[in-house]
């Protein structure tokens, strides 16, 4: 049974990372026009 649930998590966790690749392409994209344009962008986070 233990074999069979990592398997599970690996294939969830490989699909997961397949299907955030383009989103992650278009945000550099966005961030990279922005920063062509001149526009700061915030790097740090809020959160302490």
């Amino acid at each position: 049974m233990t074999p069979m649930l990592l398997l599970s998590r690996d294939c969830i966790i490989c699909w997961v990372s397949i299907w955030i690749a383009p989103i992650e392409c278009v945000f550099d994209l966005i961030e990279s026009e922005l920063a062509r344009r001149g526009i700061p962008l915030k790097t740090r986070s809020r959160v302490p």
